[in-house]
């Protein structure tokens, strides 16, 4: 799973690299992305999950950090090997968030129905996934040009969806065309049969009726028909999200401990 994880965000990261500023790497069996200060990509995954890693490759991991203004952030799985552990420890990190990771076997014979007001985005529409994301997300960050030409790019490298309502408080002849609106949407990726989903977002305006739960059942029906055996998410322990993935019978597998660095000053 985190192997999954690691591929995923350094596919999205090269895909990213001619339209916005986005930078990969690999180390200690793991991958680092760079995609602003800030930005909810930049980060390391997959860290010591191959065994040892020596003291000067976690010292260029932070480097490739701080050369581009960032503090060196780490989601930090609890399986790592020890010397990742012991690097971290003799070092000023500190503990920014918790996640935890979610995951569910996919039975090739299990049934998953038509999910009705939830499509998948086809690429001319990436834009409009990547509006409605961003601004479910705005609570977190203020939403940006630059990170809506982010999200599109990583919409074009993921499979995404939304979910389309029609506005609130209209009573019309079934023969009157309604505009729906778009409301929610989410995305998924797939690495060796493991389906990572991402980008959960509702507008508040759309919070608490369901479209989680939906797009949640179209991409496991995607994933399903793309032969996944797991599907996986990472969210905050506790939350709405968390509590609609287990509903859909996701279980906690670890959490994740998400460390910070800041550059040493000279």
């Amino acid at each position: 799973m985190e192997a999954a994880e690691a591929a995923n965000v350094t596919a999205v990261a090269r895909i990213a690299a001619g339209s916005v500023s986005v930078a990969s790497e690999e180390f200690a069996g793991g991958a680092a992305v760079f995609a602003g200060v800030g930005s909810p990509m930049t980060h390391a995954l997959g860290i010591g999950m191959r065994g040892a890693v020596q003291e000067g490759e976690m010292e260029r991991m932070e480097r490739f950090f701080w050369d581009r203004g960032s503090a060196c952030l780490i989601d930090l799985c609890p399986l790592a090997d020890p010397s990742v552990i012991a690097f971290v420890e003799s070092r000023p990190y500190r503990i920014i968030e918790f996640n935890n990771v979610l995951a569910r076997r996919i039975q090739p014979d299990e049934g998953f129905g038509a999910v009705v007001g939830v499509q998948g985005v086809a690429e001319p529409d990436a834009g409009v996934w990547a509006q409605v994301v961003s601004e479910g997300f705005a609570e977190y960050m203020p939403v940006t040009e630059e990170m809506v030409r982010m999200m599109t790019t990583a919409c074009k490298a993921n499979q995404c969806w939304l979910a389309w309502d029609e506005p609130a408080g209209l009573s019309t002849p079934k023969s009157v065309r309604v505009e729906r609106a778009p409301v929610a949407g989410a995305a998924m990726n797939v690495q060796n049969r493991v389906a990572l989903f991402s980008g959960d977002a509702s507008l508040v305006s759309a919070r608490r009726k369901g479209w989680q739960a939906a797009l949640i059942q179209a991409r496991l029906a995607a994933a399903q028909q793309q032969a996944c055996e797991i599907a996986m998410v990472t969210v905050l322990p506790g939350s709405a999200s968390h509590r609609n993935y287990e509903r859909a019978g996701f279980e906690l597998i670890y959490m994740r401990v998400n460390l910070m660095r800041e550059e040493p000053e000279e």
